[in-house]
């Protein structure tokens, strides 16, 4: 049975949407994603007969990267105008959709929010684990910055990266960046530069971001991420540091 108020979840929604910066971001990301497995989300499943004890939903393929994921909603006015009448609609608690669907990918409002779940987020949730929050750090060309090898200890991390990539071949390399920014280099951050298959990049951000989340201790520096395509040409800032996977 939900608990949270439907009213509760849109204005969460709401904030996250409205955030004016990532920590604000951060904050109301987690406590959305707490929300809903105790909200009433909805999904699509088909017109026809089910057999018994079984529950089909609705999936369709995404025409930005050709993945399947699974439809969900966080009321019942966008899951109607979403199946304009060619599908059926039900409702449940996140946490039981969440269940009923492990290995799926959701998508969470695909006409609003489009907030894709990969299976290993799904079960961290369920586990009461946070999914953690992921930035790609986008570097302006004429941004002058410092970069070196990383001073700092970084086996628990590269460890856990090449586990994770080893099992997702489109990672194809990884680098290491410390990167120093800012008036008197003040700002000082981890850079992680993956090469990857453009049409895996949202799902290898949301899966390192998961994995950097489950590091204990964490490392001593923020992490941040850029993705490349194998197609483009290699920053120049990775040869500045290090590379930690691939070839």
């Amino acid at each position: 049975m939900a608990t949270v108020p439907t009213s509760q979840l849109q204005t969460l929604l709401e904030a996250a949407r409205s955030a004016a910066n990532s920590e604000g971001r951060r904050q109301t990301e987690e406590a959305v994603f707490k929300a809903l497995l105790d909200s009433t989300v909805y999904a699509h499943v088909p017109h026809g007969p089910v057999p018994p004890g079984r529950i089909r939903f609705v999936q369709f393929v995404r025409p930005d990267n050709q993945q399947t994921v699974l439809p969900f909603f966080s009321d019942r006015k966008q899951a109607e105008e979403a199946s304009a009448l060619k599908v059926g609609i039900v409702a449940m608690s996140g946490r039981r959709l969440f269940e009923l669907t492990q290995g799926a990918t959701l998508m969470l409002n695909p006409n609003l929010d489009r907030v894709a779940l990969y299976p290993p987020e799904i079960s961290a949730l369920l586990a009461g684990r946070p999914l953690g929050f992921f930035t790609q750090e986008k570097l302006q060309q004429d941004e002058t910055v410092g970069a070196c090898p990383p001073t700092i200890s970084t086996e628990t991390l590269v460890l856990a990266l090449r586990a994770l990539f080893t099992r997702e071949p489109a990672v194809r390399a990884g680098y290491m960046v410390e990167v120093h920014r800012g008036a008197n280099d003040a700002e000082v951050f981890l850079l992680l530069v993956l090469i990857v298959m453009p049409e895996s990049e949202e799902r290898l951000v949301h899966l390192t971001t998961l994995e950097l989340n489950s590091l204990s201790p964490p490392p001593d520096l923020p992490v941040t991420m850029t993705c490349v395509t194998p197609n483009e040409p290699l920053l120049d800032i990775c040869h500045h540091g290090i590379q930690f996977y691939g070839t």
